[in-house]
């Protein structure tokens, strides 16, 4: 299998969008549009696993050029960029795209960049392929509440003072609902929230813009706002990126009231409900920062642990000054979650 660089996915993308089961909202090419229109200096490409003239699979990868320089993402913000393929062509579609990347990490002298593997379907990245891009793989682990089952299965492994929580939510006048027009309002939360949060770092205001307008007609949008009020206001907010085998929770803020409010369990719980009616597999609840607390406020919700790595590329193949940017660039971000040793 060979891989192939192109501007945009061939025909055939949204077909395998529809039949890989791993598929997840970031494989839509709208969220690649929308990245590289909102951040600076970044274009899109995607690389095609093609046989006999065919694409097998492929996978997006953003360009960032910055100071004459180079970094890949595949994708930025630790989203997912990992290979879609046909049955049975998955590790045959990872080698190919592997050499890809690397052929790119080569050919610009990349400084670095990342590529996040979540594939919760399996089979998981082979190694070997992996290793063919220069660098290092890091362990994170993500929160997936499966909703193949429906959600009875999940009330069940919930604990009692979750359900008692939710209970009261409920009881308090809470309510849900989709608010597009809140934006602004729930990023001001979420910003307020995050302010001192060593590795947060929030995405500009103008992508989630862009994100939550980017569909085409009779298609789903790409990312939705879900919100929890009080008759008082707005208690908390989060924007779910959506496809049809995977929602996913990327980022949420919260008013300080929410928590003695129940608030954020209650609009979880609620986006899962919806989730669940609109045909989704999945609810993905996101990593939790490195933190022991947050990852058990989710698996309170009856959420599972999902282990993924995280390809960390090197400079290995950049000019002398790439490798001093590069250097710098890791002494600056010292303090940000970058996964466990694999």
């Amino acid at each position: 299998m060979t891989p192939h660089r192109l501007e945009a996915p061939p025909a055939g993308w949204d077909l395998l969008l529809e039949r890989d089961p791993n598929a997840s909202p970031t494989h839509r090419p709208e969220v690649w549009a929308a990245l590289a229109a909102s951040l600076p200096g970044m274009r899109p490409c995607f690389i095609a696993a093609e046989e006999d003239g065919r694409m097998r699979g492929g996978a997006p990868v953003l360009i960032e050029r910055r100071a004459g320089m180079h970094w890949l993402h595949a994708l930025p913000f630790l989203l997912p960029g990992t290979p879609l393929a046909e049955p049975g062509a998955h590790r045959a579609v990872d080698a190919a795209v592997a050499e890809g990347l690397a052929s790119l990490q080569r050919e610009l002298g990349a400084v670095g960049g990342e590529w996040a593997l979540y594939r919760p379907q399996g089979p998981p990245l082979d190694p070997a392929a992996a290793a063919r891009v220069s660098g290092e793989n890091r362990m994170f682990e993500t929160a997936v509440i499966d909703l193949d089952q429906g959600l009875e299965p999940v009330r069940r492994r919930m604990n009692r003072k979750t359900r008692q929580e939710l209970g009261r939510a409920r009881a308090n006048g809470l309510t849900f609902g989709e608010e597009p027009g809140m934006l602004a309002d729930a990023y001001a939360l979420h910003l307020s929230q995050s302010r001192g949060w060593s590795w947060n770092r929030p995405p500009p205001l103008e992508l989630l813009r862009r994100l939550m307008h980017s569909t085409a007609a009779g298609v789903s949008p790409v990312a939705r706002l879900f919100t929890v009020r009080d008759a008082r206001g707005l208690l908390t907010a989060a924007l779910v990126l959506d496809h049809r085998h995977e929602s996913m929770v990327w980022w949420s803020g919260s008013h300080r009231d929410a928590r003695e409010r129940h608030a954020f369990g209650f609009l979880l719980w609620s986006i899962a409900e919806w989730a669940q009616r609109a045909g989704r597999a999945r609810l993905n609840l996101g990593a939790s920062g490195g933190s022991e607390a947050v990852w058990a406020f989710k698996r309170a919700l009856g959420a599972t642990g999902q282990r993924y790595p995280v390809r960390w590329l090197d400079a290995r193949h950049a000019t002398p000054v790439g490798r001093l940017a590069a250097g710098i660039q890791a002494r600056l971000r010292r303090g940000r979650v970058r996964g466990e040793p694999a």
